[in-house]
């Protein structure tokens, strides 16, 4: 049987797709656009998906379109349709707590694609590294380095991929325990590893977001202290870039 991946050509898509391969599982990848390694499909506008399903036994849902909840609906509406056994979903930590949109779009996914009739499993996790670095990295032509007053706990893409491929072997188990990052670091200690990575010598000031959801930030809700992974720290995964 074949396990689909959808975004299976993003961040995450580009370490999982080649992992389950190195695994002997069967694997193909959703892709909007034509392409002789890809299936085509678009969930946003619900076409070719009943063909992409062909012979599918899992599908890991990773892609995140404009409108998650949708495109959850769509898939799973296929996924029934097609007999699919097992749905996987990249979810993220803290969405019930945090109303960013990016957060509420993905609970209404998540719960969706729990409410049917598709066996699924859920693995929530903290931010990738490359998420905690981007804020900082878009600053390289500022004068000052600013660093939000909250703390992230990043994690390796390729420690999610693991967890991600293992739940697509295995029985479903509907929603896994949260997975965060191995350290947890400050605003101040980010900004401080990106300076430290690119010769930055600039000042770093702090600075309080306002606001419900930054406040929900800085709470911690979207932090999993006590289920820390394994895998390259926020420093090493900046050295390798």
């Amino acid at each position: 049987m074949v396990t689909l991946v959808t975004g299976g050509t993003g961040t995450l898509g580009r370490e999982l797709v080649p992992l389950l391969r190195s695994r002997d599982v069967e694997t193909a990848v959703l892709s909007r656009s034509e392409h002789p390694e890809f299936r085509t499909g678009d969930l946003a506008a619900g076409s070719g998906i009943s063909a992409a399903l062909d012979g599918v036994d899992t599908v890991v849902h990773l892609a995140a379109g404009k409108n998650q909840e949708t495109e959850a609906r769509t898939l799973l509406a296929a996924c029934e349709a097609a007999g699919v056994g097992h749905i996987v979903f990249i979810s993220i930590a803290g969405i019930d707590d945090i109303p960013f949109p990016y957060y509420r779009a993905k609970l209404a996914a998540e719960k969706a694609l729990l409410a049917g009739s598709v066996p699924v499993s859920v693995l929530r996790t903290t931010q990738f590294h490359s998420f905690a670095a981007a804020p900082f990295l878009a600053q390289k032509r500022l004068p000052v380095l600013l660093s939000p007053r909250l703390s992230i706990q990043p994690i390796d893409t390729r420690v999610v991929a693991e967890q991600l491929a293992d739940l697509a072997g295995g029985d479903p188990r509907g929603r896994v325990p949260d997975l965060g990052g191995p350290e947890v670091l400050t605003g101040d200690d980010l900004a401080r590893a990106v300076s430290t990575r690119y010769g930055w010598r600039k000042p770093i000031l702090p600075v309080a977001i306002p606001g419900r959801t930054w406040a929900a930030f800085a709470a911690g809700h979207h932090l999993v202290p006590q289920n820390r992974s394994g895998g390259r720290t926020f420093a090493e995964y900046l050295a390798a870039q």
